[in-house]
């Protein structure tokens, strides 16, 4: 056999192997993408305290990793809530074999933003995408992802108006109630603080209604 015969049956046998399709399952896939990504490098944004793994930063490891692997993924099922500047969301990340699209995972993940501005929805849906990246590869992560250190809590005005109903039906006064905590308005109330003042006023209802029983 000659050289040249011999390098064409090699090219004609890769040629084959290339043509072959590829049955591995999504959980095989995924685990040689483990294998292509161990670890994500963290990073320290400007102004922040501490290293973190930025949604970015896994979006560059991850996707060529899944990619090559062919895999694909888009989120599913989005539920969120707004709680003055913080935004809460719930949401599914499909992974799919793109040769079986009938072979897939739903990994639910869950995340929050926090912004005075418009961003929050988007911080909430891109800490949980990365999240969901994370934890399907099995990645190192850092701390508190795409939140902003600076940005306070605040009460939203659901918060205000059940606030105003439960002072009223607890028998207070709104200036007393925010002479209590210190502050000028109730939309000052700090978010930190809003869980036991509502307690707070639910059970002073409650005594305020059984008085009531008892003197009718």
């Amino acid at each position: 056999m000659t050289q040249a015969k011999k390098k064409l049956e090699i090219v004609e046998a890769v040629a084959e192997t290339n043509n072959q399709p590829d049955v591995r399952n999504i959980y095989q896939r995924l685990a040689e993408a483990m294998r292509t990504v161990p670890y994500i490098q963290k990073d320290k944004p400007k102004g922040l305290q501490y290293s973190i793994v930025s949604h970015d930063a896994v979006t560059a490891k991850v996707r060529p990793a899944l990619l090559e692997q062919g895999i694909v993924y888009h989120p599913l099922n989005l539920t969120y809530s707004q709680h003055g500047n913080r935004t809460d969301c719930k949401i599914d990340i499909k992974f799919i074999n793109i040769d079986n699209p009938d072979d897939n995972i739903v990994v639910p993940t869950f995340g929050y933003g926090i912004d005075n501005q418009d961003k929050g929805p988007g911080k909430a849906i891109s800490y949980a995408v990365k999240y969901a990246l994370l934890k399907t590869l099995g990645l190192e992560t850092g701390d508190d992802p795409d939140l902003d250190q600076n940005v306070v809590h605040q009460i939203s005005e659901q918060d205000i108006s059940s606030l105003q109903k439960l002072i009223v039906e607890a028998g207070k006064d709104e200036v007393k109630f925010c002479e209590h905590y210190k502050i000028d308005k109730l939309s000052d109330l700090p978010f930190s603080e809003l869980k036991n003042a509502t307690s707070l006023l639910n059970k002073a209802v409650l005594i305020l209604s059984e008085e009531e029983k008892t003197n009718g």
